[in-house]
């Protein structure tokens, strides 16, 4: 396997860890922007690798032995440590907190504190989003390079979502390069309606490994309120940073 080749079935083995199930064919290949007959020569290939099955009419899964590689422990591990940064950050805000993880194409939640107010974005665990809709998705591929942010662009299915959502890849990459520079991001009614999110990434050294984020009620957004959201947001981002890069 090249090396164009094995960058492929990399993204073929995170559409398939981010799925909640098996996928079939089609869906691997339009998640991905690559030809079936590709996709297809490269699940084989990982399959007979022991890392990828094929189940009842043709679908694809990635196996346990994968599993027990790569990130439930990882995932675990970055849950735990982020945990009592997340719920200090609830007490002080009383809004929803989240952490995700980059998942090929979305952003998985790993960890979800709801709000206690009963106006609030409910989202399950494990469940995941557009990367480029939500402020969550903005900040943990803040940290992609030039070349590795084209290629998540160009393998993105960008759908529409909401009146507001962006789906114009030059208007993304501003967004991106904005939060790259200000180290934070912010959405507000472009992946749900009525509901703003402010994302900062979290590092372990230098790498971005996931990010977290508070959701609010559009309602509930002041200009008052905005900035002082936006510097929890990064301060814990900071914190939970510091203990990863132990």
């Amino acid at each position: 396997m090249d090396t164009s080749s094995l960058g492929k079935a990399f993204h073929v083995l995170e559409v398939l860890a981010a799925a909640d199930g098996a996928l079939p064919l089609a869906t691997i290949a339009s998640e991905l922007g690559l030809h079936k007959p590709t996709v297809h020569r490269l699940l084989q290939e990982l399959g007979q690798l022991g890392y990828v099955s094929r189940i009842d009419k043709g679908k694809y899964q990635i196996t346990a032995k994968l599993r027990r590689l790569s990130s439930g422990k990882l995932d675990d591990s970055l849950v735990e440590t982020a945990d009592p940064f997340l719920r200090s950050l609830h007490d002080r805000t009383g809004e929803t907190i989240n952490l995700g993880v980059l998942r090929g194409t979305h952003v998985r939640y790993l960890r979800i504190l709801e709000s206690r107010h009963p106006f609030r974005r409910v989202v399950e665990q494990n469940s995941t989003d557009p990367f480029y809709s939500t402020a969550l998705g903005r900040a943990v591929t803040s940290g992609l390079s030039e070349e590795d942010w084209s290629d998540l662009l160009r393998r993105t299915k960008l759908i529409v979502r909401t009146p507001l959502t962006v789906v114009d890849p030059a208007e993304l990459t501003k967004i991106h390069q904005r939060a790259q520079k200000e180290g934070y991001a912010v959405e507000q009614d472009q992946n749900d309606v009525g509901i703003t999110c402010i994302g900062a990434p979290l590092r372990a050294g230098q790498e971005v490994v996931a990010a977290i984020s508070l959701s609010i009620p559009t309602a509930r957004v002041t200009p008052d309120a905005m900035p002082e959201l936006i510097d929890s947001v990064v301060q814990s981002a900071r914190q939970i940073s510091e203990q990863l890069s132990v």
